[in-house]
């Protein structure tokens, strides 16, 4: 390399390269851990989202139980008869809906199963 007064101008790029590497893996660290954080907030939102469209099934459920109640004089004989007639619609890869009947005047039991 060029010598200077100095001495040797060998040692200053052995530095920059030693910078420039540097730079870069911390530059690679950085974006992988906001990438990761990223993800994270993504699932938590998804997540969340699910938690609110298993809630909004289980109030519509609720209501077409009590508006056949209400409107029939008794409750619902299976699951599939809310859906035909009272417009229950949800997304059956997501959940599943268990509905047991106990009698034709009692409350039927719902529960709603996370699928994914």
């Amino acid at each position: 390399m060029a010598k200077t007064r100095f001495g040797s101008l060998d040692g200053i790029h052995q530095i920059k390269k030693k910078r420039i590497a540097s730079t870069t893996l911390i530059s690679a660290l950085l974006f992988v851990l906001i990438f990761i954080g990223f993800l994270f907030t993504v699932s938590k939102a998804s997540k969340g989202s699910q938690a609110e469209q298993r809630q909004s099934l289980s109030d519509a459920i609720d209501r077409a139980i009590i508006q056949c109640y209400v409107t029939e004089g008794r409750y619902p004989e299976s699951f599939d008869y809310l859906q035909k007639n009272y417009g229950i619609i949800y997304d059956e890869e997501m959940f599943r809906v268990d509905y047991v009947i106990y009698g034709s005047n009692m409350r039927p039991d719902v529960t709603i199963i996370n699928l994914q």
